[in-house]
């Protein structure tokens, strides 16, 4: 071998075990199943191949789900406790979150445009049922049958199912979606709680409403929803206008509504029951107030599917199984350090299955859903097919154009015009088009067009009505 050769063949294995050594350094050893600094004694070679073997034999599954911290550290401190007795195995849960129901379903529906078969994700979890009515539309879950549970659940809630009878999704529990409201500030305005979702449209309450933005929260969605369904469309929207005329601004998230209600920055506000029910705890009954708009609204199941191509599928039923268990729902209404309940943070949700009604020491008992009056007939396909439209036709026609509603519905009160308040309610579409637009909603070139048209035209209209409005009272 020539003296060059040599030297190249040193340089090399030299570089090598310089590069070697700095990888080795720099990445874990936990996730090689070693630990560095560990070869020196048998002692703790030994310790090393028993963590190796622990790692291969904890289960783990990944949840993409809107459900908040105290939620996930309860759930996973139970169905651990729970998958070790049952299952003898330790387990991994590990939750990814974009920030609400809205942001998930289009992150997972993103991800299955670029590998159809599975996108590295076990479960959904969260958002109501929608979401789950779309991504079974859409082929994009994975079917699994319980068999024994189903038997304490009833099918439906009031008209609405609380499972998917082909097994692809199952509600765990149910939300009801109404009013939180703040009884000091109300008292200050000198103003009655409300009770029906047309009170919020009284410009008594300008600037007292609380809201968010329904393309990050779907429960946000879900009572814009509610209130097109409840009224119709034309009087839906009359609501929806004047609701977001008295609204102070719009949130990003649910939850910051509920707060800032129970801090006085607004009266009222659309509030799902957890958030509403957990402000009701922290500040006492006699601080704050809850109301379900009496039949025009809908408890729906807060459903879980397991996503198509899931690596993890067995545990992905186990999980489903839990938390379709005694164990798994009684966790929801027990006040945390009871046994059963939760440990340090209190869940306040409604349980899916009636006999956890009967459990001693659970709160807010005089929820039980399945004692509700009949509402209007709530059609879940309907709300399901324009998700993803009518939050994008929100955001422009309310949302994104909220400064120029709000400062036109303030000078509404101005005029008793009826062309000028027609004006104010007129939208860019016709209902008769709805499904035109929600069956080409997937194509972005035709949203962004149609997006940046309704944008325009919302804009262009509220600054019109002002100035008509400022034009005449001269």
């Amino acid at each position: 071998m020539s003296w060059p050769t040599i030297t190249h063949l040193l340089y090399f294995l030299t570089a090598f075990q310089l590069f070697s050594a700095q990888y080795l350094r720099d990445i874990p050893g936990e996730k090689f199943g070693f630990r560095r600094g560990v070869a020196g004694s048998r002692s703790d070679r030994q310790k090393n191949v028993n963590l190796h073997e622990s790692n291969l034999i904890r289960d783990h599954l990944v949840i993409i789900s809107p459900h908040w911290e105290g939620i996930r550290i309860e759930i996973t401190r139970k169905f651990s406790q729970w998958y070790q007795d049952k299952y003898h195995k330790e387990v991994t849960l590990e939750w990814l979150d974009q920030g609400g129901t809205s942001d998930d379903l289009r992150l997972v529906e993103s991800l299955f445009k670029k590998t159809p078969e599975g996108i590295g994700i076990d479960v959904f979890w969260g958002g109501g049922l929608d979401p789950f009515l779309r991504l079974k539309e859409k082929k994009l879950l994975q079917r699994y049958v319980l068999k024994n549970e189903l038997k304490r659940i009833p099918q439906t809630c009031l008209g609405v199912p609380n499972y998917d009878p082909e097994g692809y999704w199952y509600g765990v529990v149910l939300s009801s979606f109404g009013i939180v409201y703040n009884k000091k500030v109300l008292a200050y305005l000198r103003l009655p709680p409300p009770t029906t979702w047309q009170d919020l449209a009284n410009f008594n309450y300008f600037s007292w409403v609380g809201a968010a933005d329904p393309r990050h929260s779907g429960s946000m969605h879900m009572m814009y929803e509610i209130i097109l369904q409840a009224y119709g469309w034309e009087q839906g929207w009359q609501v929806i206008f004047s609701l977001a005329g008295n609204t102070r601004n719009f949130s990003s998230s649910a939850s910051q509504v509920a707060r800032a209600t129970a801090l006085g920055d607004v009266a009222v506000a659309l509030c799902i029951d957890t958030y509403a029910l957990s402000q009701i705890q922290v500040n006492g009954e006699e601080n704050m107030g809850f109301v379900l708009p009496e039949r025009v609204t809908v408890i729906n199941p807060d459903a879980i599917a397991i996503l198509k191509g899931a690596r993890h599928f067995t545990t992905a039923c186990r999980f489903i199984d839990f938390l379709l268990s005694p164990e798994g729902q009684q966790i929801w209404m027990l006040p945390p350090g009871m046994p059963g309940g939760p440990v340090e943070f209190p869940l306040n949700r409604l349980s899916i299955r009636p006999e956890s009604y009967l459990l001693p020491g659970i709160m807010f008992s005089q929820l039980n859903p399945y004692r509700q009056a009949p509402s209007f007939p709530y059609n879940p396909s309907l709300a399901a097919s324009r998700w993803a439209f009518l939050n994008d036709l929100l955001g422009a026609c309310v949302i994104d154009c909220h400064s120029e509603l709000k400062k036109a519905w303030s000078l509404l009160q101005k005029t008793s015009s009826p062309q000028i308040r027609k004006q104010f309610y007129q939208l860019p579409i016709k209902p008769a088009s709805q499904r035109f637009y929600w069956e080409n909603w997937s194509d972005p070139v035709f949203r962004n067009q149609h997006l940046v048209r309704w944008l325009n035209f919302s804009r262009e209209k509220f600054t019109m009505v002002s100035k008509q409005i400022q034009y005449f009272s001269r």
